[in-house]
């Protein structure tokens, strides 16, 4: 996958409508490409906050 590719997949996966799991593929994809990505640093603290609300706390 390009990169800007996976920028844009994780923008559109970035609202409020969101599942879990697209957040969770959005970050590991975005990692995957980007070690350092502070895209994906926003993501895992989204994810964060959404299993902290559901009562878990791991990211994969």
């Amino acid at each position: 996958m390009v990169y800007e590719k996976a920028l844009q997949i994780a923008g559109r996966r970035l609202v409020d409508g969101a599942t879990l799991a697209e957040l969770k593929q959005a970050s590991k994809d975005l990692r995957a490409m980007t070690p350092d990505s502070a895209l994906a640093d926003l993501v895992d603290a989204k994810i964060k906050l959404i299993e902290s609300r559901q009562g878990t706390s791991r990211i994969p």
